[in-house]
């Protein structure tokens, strides 16, 4: 409303009417009221009812801007700045006063104050005041401001300015710019300095925000491949595997063959786990059944497990039916079980039955290879082996890339954890 009324009013002149000793508005400027004392600077720089006097416009324009009014504060840059009327000219007080204007909130405050500022023909010209005035206008809220401040700090304006970088300073503007206005080029300066360990700027929780809002919002493929990267670092594999399939439908075609690699991945746990259940199922139907020496066998020689073998004999110890378990499978026990209560179980059978191996087989025949040749010698084959319950599948190679230290992907791990509406697994974050 003020700046309408001024950019209008100082085109024009007072015709005609009668010219009072004060502008009608001064009274209410006494009192301490913020647009009266704008209007009484409008009505002596117009000579609205007044003689025109632009000097006693710019002191009334200032206590408009000392109670509030940026309007008043940016006019009275303007008058000085150019030495309009009976004002003495002063570009550099006259930019003081646009830089108030500007840190109140003012888009042409910042606009002619940063102006002058960057302007090498400009007598108010000063580098070293353009950042601190565009981050005060930032603040402020003044989008310009956010954006050129940016442009300024992170490449002097694309080497322009070289003086003004400042990586510090360019990531607080993109982080304005970005959360903001959502700018594309604030965004993506944010990603970059804060996503990066080697960076000095590094932070985990606003970088993956940011590379985040970048995929997410603005269909970048790097930051989706970068996210995937991350995510797969801190071993949230679906959530990789999900921002890799993004990065592909971006263009990204790397990303493409780590999708396909962590596709093919979880399709052979999903098998495997398939199976583990199956056999698990099998071994707790037999024990249930009473079937033990069933249980035993399937748990040895189907599944080849040691955690169901170790399950299976010692429920037959506890139900007092070893007998039950065949002999072939007592030795597979002394093989798999160094020491412990299965072991014991399978020593105190063979003993039973008169074997003579209980307590040797397998520690007895401690050389490479005699406790396999010894079973080839009993049953015409090698002694079966376990795996454990870990799956054998192989995830996909962790890229170069993300292969940093552990503090850093400890400290990713926990600003995934922590960060709101992050989708967090248990697993990774209990």
């Amino acid at each position: 409303m003020f700046r309408v009324l001024v950019v209008l009013g100082l085109m024009l002149c007072a015709g005609g009417a009668a010219q009072a000793q004060q502008s009608q508005s001064e009274a209410g400027c006494r009192a301490n009221d913020a647009e009266s004392c704008f209007y009484a600077g409008a009505e002596y720089a117009q000579g609205m009812g007044v003689a025109e006097n632009k000097r006693r416009a710019v002191e009334f324009f200032l206590r408009s801007c000392d109670l509030g009014v940026p309007d008043g504060c940016n006019t009275a840059g303007v008058l000085t700045t150019l030495g309009q009327g009976n004002v003495p000219r002063n570009v550099v007080r006259g930019v003081e006063y646009m830089e108030r204007a500007c840190a109140m909130g003012h888009d042409d405050g910042c606009s002619n104050a940063l102006g002058h500022r960057i302007d090498d023909e400009s007598e108010g010209r000063n580098l070293n005041r353009v950042l601190p005035t565009a981050h005060a206008g930032c603040e402020a809220g003044v989008r310009n401001a956010c954006l050129w401040g940016l442009d300024w700090a992170y490449d002097g304006n694309e080497g322009q300015f070289p003086r003004l970088i400042n990586m510090d300073e360019a990531a607080w503007f993109a982080e304005r710019s970005c959360d903001n206005y959502r700018d594309i080029k604030g965004c993506d300066v944010a990603a970059r300095l804060y996503a990066n360990p080697e960076f000095p700027t590094f932070n985990e929780e606003k970088g993956m925000r940011y590379s985040l809002i970048r995929c997410d919002e603005q269909n970048s493929a790097g930051d989706c491949r970068n996210v995937a990267a991350v995510y797969v670092l801190i071993e949230e594999h679906q959530l990789g595997a999900r921002y890799y399939q993004r990065a592909c439908s971006l263009g990204h075609q790397f990303s493409c063959g780590m999708a396909q690699e962590w596709q093919t991945y979880f399709t052979e746990v999903a098998e495997y786990e398939q199976r583990q259940a199956a056999q698990s199922s099998a071994v707790n139907a037999a024990l249930s059944q009473g079937r033990y020496g069933e249980a035993v066998s399937a748990a040895i020689n189907t599944a080849r497990s040691r955690d169901l073998a170790e399950r299976a004999i010692l429920a037959a110890r506890s139900a007092g039916r070893m007998g039950d378990v065949a002999t072939n499978d007592l030795y597979a026990a002394a093989l798999w079980f160094s020491s412990g209560p299965v072991r014991q179980a399978a020593d105190a059978e063979m003993s039973a039955r008169g074997t003579g191996l209980e307590g040797t087989f397998g520690t007895g025949t401690n050389s490479p290879g005699a406790a396999d040749a010894r079973w080839r010698e009993l049953y015409g084959s090698s002694a079966p082996s376990y795996t454990s319950n870990a799956s054998s599948v192989t995830p996909p190679r962790v890229e170069s890339a993300a292969e940093i230290s552990a503090a850093t992907r400890d400290r990713y791990r926990y600003a995934h954890c922590t960060m709101s509406g992050s989708n967090r697994s248990a697993s990774v974050c209990q």
